[in-house]
């Protein structure tokens, strides 16, 4: 059996969704759906998680987990309507289409009579006038001085004759949203769940509309909206929006009742994990041991470099009878070099780095050491310098960190060089065969080249 190419989707099973978790989130799931059934008020919730950390895997897993447990639960991706002028629109639709299931006629009466609301809003109060009339708890004189006066400039006194009606509007849409909400309730024993995903991908003019909506027209008992953010770049944004002087924490802090952060994974598994899944089931132990403890690196971007891994594994895998025993290793060595300093990894590749310096460097990032990967770099830096003068590949070639393993006269350096021989003298070895680390390097960078997303 072959790697897979495509690393597999996350399966989120309807009976056991988290079947498939790699991140130990299912705690965190009970936890919070503990916490939301024992709220009868509106409630504003935040996942807060850097980008790339899983929040959406985390969410699809929750929101199942839910619906197992008959909360009513509507899903609703930002992303795919941030081309949209205003959220309100495209949120009602949402709640209208994630509530289609419900069979009991009065509560589907109430479904439908929330929607027709939420039109007359959409038709009579243009997003202006909706920040008027809901800025009063976020006590910003200024941006509210600013939207009144762009106001009255732009529709004068015609314009404001529609407030009233427009604010009136509001209140029915939200009456009705309240006796839908108590009704579903009061049927399923749970609070009604919007799952608000993909928020960091959008506008940030969209993404703060959304928050405000959320908050202050869907304001009711029994409806609890979960948003999953970045609470860090989501407070950048706000600043793009209103100013670097804008207290964007405090403004923040008005609009989430709960703020959750997702705990950090155990990263061996989660790697381990990804590599199952390119049918990749043993081995590795180079990268998930530089990568495996605390790393910079998203969840996110370990999945591109396990992608990147099996593509060059998969175009290698029966080039030699010897990549069985290394030749994975040869890929490891190169994509920890590339993953933790880019530049660095050009250089050397160039010849303009002793290996020395580069494995200092690599150190000075990481908190673990490994013999292997010295050794792999001596005979990695040997066969750049031997293909730079066009020769041979020459095991006496100058190696400085060799140099310096022998006058320290440590066990650790013993370890090196004996690595380093069995390497260049032990039988089967991808570099003497002729696959070696800059072959790995061509093969990783067409494979980049052509896997790159805009």
């Amino acid at each position: 059996m072959g790697i897979r190419i495509r690393p597999a989707e996350v399966v989120v099973p309807d009976d056991e969704p988290f079947q498939n978790d790699l991140l130990d989130r299912k705690e965190s799931a009970e936890l919070l759906t503990q916490l939301v059934d024992g709220i009868d008020g509106p409630c504003v919730l935040i996942i807060d998680a850097p980008w790339g950390a899983g929040k959406t895997t985390f969410l699809k897993m929750w929101s199942q987990h839910l619906r197992n447990k008959e909360f009513p639960v509507v899903e609703f991706n930002a992303w795919e309507t941030d081309y949209a002028e205003d959220p309100f629109v495209a949120l009602v639709s949402e709640l209208d289409e994630g509530l289609e299931s419900v069979n009991d006629a009065e509560i589907k009466k109430k479904i439908k009579d929330t929607t027709k609301a939420a039109i007359q809003v959409a038709l009579r109060a243009i997003p202006g006038i909706i920040r008027i009339a809901t800025a009063g708890v976020l006590d910003v004189q200024p941006l509210i001085e600013k939207e009144a006066g762009n106001l009255l400039a732009s529709y004068a006194e015609n314009r404001l004759s529609r407030y009233k009606v427009s604010e009136e509007s509001i209140k029915v849409f939200r009456k009705k949203l309240q006796e839908m909400a108590s009704s579903l309730a009061q049927s399923t024993k749970h609070p009604l769940m919007v799952v608000i995903d993909e928020l960091d991908r959008c506008r940030p003019s969209y993404a703060i509309a959304l928050i405000e909506v959320a908050k202050h027209l869907f304001e009711a008992d029994y409806v609890v909206f979960v948003l999953a953010v970045n609470r860090t770049q989501l407070a950048h944004s706000i600043r793009a929006l209103y100013g670097n002087e804008f207290d964007a924490t405090g403004y923040l802090r008005r609009f989430f009742d709960i703020d959750f952060r997702l705990p950090e994974p155990n990263r061996t598994r989660f790697i381990q994990g990804l590599l199952n899944r390119i049918q990749i089931e043993h081995g590795c132990d180079l990268l998930k041991e530089f990568f495996g403890g605390s790393s910079d690196l998203s969840l996110r971007h370990f999945g591109q470099l396990i992608h990147r891994f099996g593509l060059a594994a998969a175009s290698l895998r029966n080039a030699r009878p010897a990549f069985q025993r290394v030749g994975g290793e040869v890929i490891e060595v190169a994509l920890i070099i590339r993953t933790i300093d880019a530049d660095l990894y050009r250089k050397f590749v160039r010849g303009d780095l002793f290996d020395k310096d580069l494995v200092d460097a690599i150190y000075e990032r990481v908190s673990i050491r490994d013999e292997r990967f010295d050794a792999a770099i001596v005979v990695a830096a040997r066969e750049i310098a031997s293909q730079k003068r066009n020769v041979e590949y020459d095991q006496q070639a100058k190696s400085p960190l060799i140099d310096w393993y022998q006058e320290q006269a440590s066990v650790y350096g013993e370890r090196v060089v004996d690595s380093v021989r069995d390497y260049e003298d032990g039988s089967p070895f991808p570099f003497i065969e002729g696959f070696g680390f800059l072959d790995a390097v061509r093969r990783i960078e067409l494979f980049d080249s052509m896997t790159k997303r805009p």
